[in-house]
């Protein structure tokens, strides 16, 4: 009986292995562009997995966009973009987006005023050219969102580097 348990043990040990190696997740090639404009700052934000989407869809309504990042069907990033001539608005920035987990008004690399938290930001980026403003709304999901106090630095370092980017694509900047 005991060749008998040790042989079950050993089929079901190989066949564990076998389905935890068919499953395993790949480090994915990071794209060099989102949104139709060049980031270094996707890889943080990409888990591993065995397929990589993107899709872009230009808005019909006003200048802008919206795209998703799929990783294995799943979305894990989705940007609003768009694109204002008329001066903004007032706005408190201290209770923008308080709905979402650790938003906070945070400092950007570039004029403007952004709220931002471990997996969502509202932007809205000065235009240089005009009175307007571009606004970019983010959505972030998935495992490699940080749901800390300090997980929206993550973001932070992507709004930085794509958002100056969609102002001058949309000519809201040079």
């Amino acid at each position: 009986m005991s060749k008998l348990r040790g042989a079950v043990v050993a089929i079901i040990c190989a066949s564990v292995m076998g389905t935890a190696t068919a499953c395993s997740k790949k480090s994915l090639a990071i794209p060099d562009n989102f949104c139709h404009v060049p980031v270094q700052t996707l890889s943080p934000l990409v888990p591993d997995g065995d397929s990589l989407k993107q899709d872009y869809r230009a808005l019909e309504a006003t200048p802008g966009a919206a795209c998703n990042l799929w990783v294995d069907g799943h979305n894990i990033l989705y940007a609003d973009v768009t694109l204002s001539t008329r001066a903004p608005e007032p706005t408190n920035w201290n209770k923008v987006g308080t709905q979402y987990k650790h938003v906070a008004q945070r400092k950007v690399a570039f004029p403007g005023h952004a709220a931002i938290g471990s997996d969502h930001a509202i932007v809205e980026a000065t235009c240089s050219k005009n009175t307007g403003y571009l606004t970019v709304s983010l959505y972030f999901f998935g495992d490699r969102v940080d749901d800390t106090p300090t997980g929206y630095k993550k973001l932070l370092r992507f709004v930085d580097d794509f958002v100056p980017k969609q102002t001058k694509k949309f000519g809201c900047t040079t």
